[in-house]
């Protein structure tokens, strides 16, 4: 589980990311990210009603990402806002498949080497 300390809650949080312009896409995942100025990075996820209409698939897709993010946490520049944005595409991927998506979108912006 992605500590706490980690996750974007407030709203605000939310929509000031959602106008960022920094963003990555892949397959099933896109991303937006800003600065922030904690000494950390913070994540947020985002599983619409589009991606499934059961809330129990949508919140298995969120704790698989979670869980990539969290597995990968040491290796993430800290001091940036990062929201991952899910189509339906990602309840079929794999957790391999999803965590190389995850990864290369993190690549595309430059928050991993």
């Amino acid at each position: 589980m992605l500590p706490a300390k980690y996750r974007l809650k407030q709203e605000k949080d939310f929509s000031l990311l959602a106008r960022s312009k920094k963003s990555a896409f892949s397959k099933a995942l896109s991303m937006k990210m800003r600065e922030n100025a904690l000494p950390h990075s913070r994540f947020g996820v985002v599983v619409g009603l589009k991606v499934h209409k059961k809330a129990v698939r949508r919140n298995l897709l969120k704790r698989r990402i979670r869980e990539i993010l969290r597995s990968h946490l040491e290796e993430i520049k800290p001091g940036y806002d990062v929201m991952v944005l899910t189509q339906a595409k990602a309840l079929e991927d794999e957790y391999a498949e999803l965590e190389t998506q995850l990864l290369s979108c993190l690549k595309k912006l430059q928050l991993i080497a």
